[in-house]
């Protein structure tokens, strides 16, 4: 079965294939042109490992056909799903760009706002799919387009989720993922919208930071990680993060998917919020909030002396003395005035929290995660008592830690003020269930309704169905804390392990003799400059000795000998270029439609018109023939082509 496609090859009596772009885990990418609607293109083509999974191929049908659905400037478009031979493939917008993680390494931390940014465009593209019912479980800065705007696109959207299975196995190929992974999604729970939240948070501490939270060079204790450790505090390893950006990371990552946002609008909404509050002029959100000074409302009526009148214009005739009784009146009036003024404007600042009566009144601090004897003497010293509400069993919450109070950290109160605490009274015991002889899913799903955590390692049985639990760790019986992991050992064949041969010094058909003889497969061969022999292999990757899964693609970088340099051409100018200008309508039947226009495959305009409007100009420059397609709203609406001769 061929791995790569040759230029010139049609798929679907359309799309001509130009020239390999990338791979990845899943497929390789190419540039293609669709003739039918003359424009540039990109063409995932599955690899072979999943071109022969039957079940996978349904799967990826469906929801590559669902995703096709979303139209989102955020959102790399799907526009077709076919099969040509042993080829299954997608069609996709093209954009050009570099991945988040690819700019990530280029740049190593980000600036805050311009991370705060970048997640807004995230958050924005997964409120569009979770409305429309569907998941990524796949977010990952290596799915993430950074097009040379600064504007982020995600793709993969619905593929992602025929290609991740819902539960981790131990030894699987989950390492470029599991660093992105939910809790839930590594102890193979129930995954819903919030998985996709936790994900976009975990990409958010990356770019804030440089590195991402949990790492280790084995899948299975980064899951754990995901389970059970907290993370370094964001602020300890960039201190130029405002608390509130380190916030919305932290609630976004939380390891309860209730205490997440419930949906990416949320997370949405309070990114926007602060870098609002940032082009605003303030380095962080408490900033906004500071007491502002109160311009003076009422003027002096009266002369320099404080009496009526005040100086008399020339030619005017003075005004009559106020009699005794109207000079009492009218400053009783305006003392009234003034103390109903100052009382509104005390009420006002007061009922925001901005100020406080006669120093009478203390901002209660904040106790959440201390340990309550700590937190008692904190609350003393603040002339606070701190009472016990109630204990509750939590897996995440040290025993003995508070959970959470009200009043809430920042409210002013009283002196001497009541402040209710919940306390951790640990994570409890929990009796584990009998799974062995279970179909893996419901034996995971048992362990979860009891507050414990599976993870699923293979194990070869010539007794037992591909599937089924063989054994288990701890036993049925043993009491343990909530929150604790239970290992499955599941009936199923390991993946053979093959040793990568030394191709190094071969020429490259040799190379792909011996590296298809072992088992695996060619995968992407490079030129560079070089001393050896043209076609010798200079280096490969993985490199040998190391053991793989069967048909894991060999990278390999040939010599394409020494250059020497070509004689200086004389370059012929090339000539200048024509313009002509169009006008585009705006459409009539709805207030507003964001409209792109698309040149030869390069986007020379993308703005929303008002149909007030009713029609703009748009200049078009070119040489010969430029092909035209006009969007709107993500849609194409037309094509048309322009003749400069």
């Amino acid at each position: 079965m061929n791995e790569s496609i040759k230029p010139g090859t049609l798929l679907g009596g359309r799309y001509e294939i130009i020239e390999k772009i990338g791979a990845g885990g899943m497929a390789m990418v190419y540039k293609a042109h669709c003739r039918l609607l003359n424009r540039y293109v990109a063409v995932k083509v599955l690899r072979p490992e999943f071109r022969e999974d039957a079940e996978f191929i349904k799967k990826f049908n469906i929801e590559a056909q669902a995703a096709a659905s979303l139209s989102h400037p955020n959102i790399v478009s799907i526009y077709d799903v076919g099969r040509e031979g042993e080829w299954h493939y997608i069609v996709m917008e093209l954009v050009e760009g570099v991945t988040l993680k690819q700019y990530i390494e280029r740049k190593g931390t980000l600036p805050w706002q311009q991370a705060a940014g970048f997640a807004a465009q995230l958050c924005s593209a997964l409120e569009c799919a979770h409305k429309n019912h569907i998941i990524h479980h796949d977010i990952k800065p290596h799915n993430m387009i950074i097009t040379a705007d600064d504007m982020l696109k995600v793709t993969d959207f619905g593929i992602a989720r025929a290609a991740t299975s819902s539960t981790l196995v131990a030894g699987g190929s989950t390492m470029g993922s599991v660093h992105y992974f939910s809790p839930e999604q590594a102890r193979g729970g129930y995954t819903d919208e919030k998985s996709d939240i936790y994900s976009a948070g975990i990409v958010m501490y990356e770019m804030l930071t440089g590195r991402v939270p949990f790492n280790s060079e084995s899948a299975v204790t980064v899951a754990l990680m995901h389970m059970q450790n907290e993370p370094r505090p964001l602020r300890e390893l960039n201190d130029a993060i405002p608390e509130s950006i380190e916030n919305i990371v932290l609630k976004a990552i939380r390891k309860e998917q209730h205490l997440r946002y419930q949906t990416a609008g949320e997370m949405l909404a309070e990114l926007n919020a602060v870098l609002a509050r940032g082009k605003a002029g303030y380095d962080d959100c408490e900033e906004a909030d500071q007491t502002k000074p109160v311009p003076a409302i009422l003027a002096n009526k009266y002369g320099k002396a404080g009496k009526p009148g005040g100086q008399k214009k020339a030619g005017k005739r003075p005004k009559e003395p106020l009699t005794k009784h109207e000079k009492i009146a009218t400053w009783v009036a305006v003392v009234v005035a003034m103390l109903l003024l100052g009382a509104m404007g005390w009420f006002v600042l007061s009922s925001l929290g901005l100020v406080s009566f006669g120093r009478n009144e203390i901002e209660v601090p904040n106790f959440v995660d201390m340990e309550i004897n700590d937190a008692k003497q904190g609350a003393k010293d603040q002339k606070l008592t701190l009472e016990i509400d109630e204990e509750i069993e939590s897996a995440t919450v040290e025993k003995g830690h508070i959970i959470s109070q009200d009043p809430a950290a920042g409210r002013l109160v009283k002196p001497h003020a009541k402040i209710k605490v919940k306390v951790s009274s640990g994570a409890g015991l929990v009796k584990v269930a009998s799974v062995v002889n279970m179909e893996q899913r419901s034996a995971v799903n048992e362990l979860e309704s009891l507050g414990l955590v599976a993870v699923v390692a293979l194990e070869e049985s010539e007794t037992i169905p591909e599937g089924v639990v063989v054994r288990q760790v701890p036993e049925a019986g043993v009491e343990v804390s909530a929150g604790s992991v239970v290992k499955l050992y599941v009936s199923g064949r390991q993946a053979e392990q093959i040793k990568i041969p030394d191709v190094t010094g071969e020429t490259l058909t040799r190379a792909r003799v011996s590296i298809e003889s072992a088992g695996l497969t060619m995968g992407n061969v490079s030129e560079v400059t070089s001393e050896k022999t043209v076609g010798t292999v200079i280096s490969q990757s993985p490199r040998s000795g190391s053991y793989v899964a069967k048909k894991t693609p060999i990278d390999l970088t040939v010599s394409k000998g020494v250059q020497t340099q070509p004689p200086v051409a004389t370059a012929t100018p090339e000539p200048a270029a024509k313009v002509k200008t169009l006008s585009i309508p705006v459409p009539q039947d709805k207030d507003s439609t964001r409209i792109k226009v698309v040149a030869n495959g390069k986007s020379i305009h993308d703005a929303a018109h008002n149909k007030s409007e009713g029609a703009f100009d748009l200049k078009v420059s070119g040489h010969d023939t430029v092909s035209l397609e006009i969007y709107h709203d993500g849609s194409l609406k037309s094509t048309q082509t322009i003749n400069f001769n």
